[in-house]
């Protein structure tokens, strides 16, 4: 037997964790809009004070669509990865789980810093929530690259260089939004979700000029 699989004991069939993964995405994606809930209004009052209410909800609205772009982001991420895998072995199969376990908490998390906003606790979860499951993920592509055993074949560096990242922007997100929510700043910490992914387009588009330019 390879050295390489005896470190992970019996490789397992990857398509049912696949599934797995896929539904506890999907279902966590879906649970995350029951944090919207719907007033209850006087039908005659409600001309005047629906408006008032929904645009009192713009920090669930802004928690929801950010967790649902992450989620969807990681749930790509997570097909990438698998993309490369032959099979999986007992580490790959338990890092998996962890990953789910910080899926599952993302609408309560989610719900949590839409709800109080302004409350230091409340997005301080939300991003220690996106800290740890963005960093698994991180975890899980750097343990799968150093496993030929478990890969379809060789990876390319710059494969391998534009997958980290990719995964980084969330880290820093959290990890700055964790900050500014200390310094005072608890619901625009929010924001970094929305300005680190777009930095990180910007330093991928000029790494693969750089690149370009070389190779000519």
């Amino acid at each position: 037997m390879d050295a390489e699989e005896g470190l992970g004991d019996t490789l397992i069939s990857k398509n049912r964790l696949e599934a797995l993964v896929d539904g506890v995405f999907a279902f966590a994606m879906t649970l995350l809009v029951v944090g919207l809930g719907i007033p209850s209004i006087p039908k005659a009052e409600a001309a005047t004070e629906l408006p008032v209410y929904i645009s009192s909800m713009f920090p669930q609205f802004l928690s929801f669509l950010i967790a649902f772009f992450i989620l969807a982001s990681l749930w790509i991420v997570h097909h990438e990865h698998f993309h490369f895998i032959r099979s999986v072995n007992k580490i790959v199969l338990w890092l998996n789980i962890l990953i789910l376990i910080f899926v599952v908490l993302v609408p309560f998390s989610t719900n949590l810093s839409g709800a109080y906003p302004h409350v230091p606790i409340a997005p301080l979860i939300f991003h220690a929530n996106m800290l740890i499951l963005s960093s698994l993920f991180l975890v899980h592509w750097q343990y799968i690259i150093r496993r030929p055993a478990l890969l379809t074949g060789p990876i390319h560096p710059d494969r391998i260089l534009d997958a980290v990242m990719d995964r980084v922007p969330i880290i820093l997100a959290a990890l700055v939004g964790m900050a500014l929510v200390i310094s005072s700043e608890p619901f625009s910490s929010m924001y970094t979700y929305l300005i680190f992914p777009l930095l990180m387009r910007v330093v991928m588009w000029y790494v693969h000029s750089r690149r370009a330019h070389t190779r000519a």
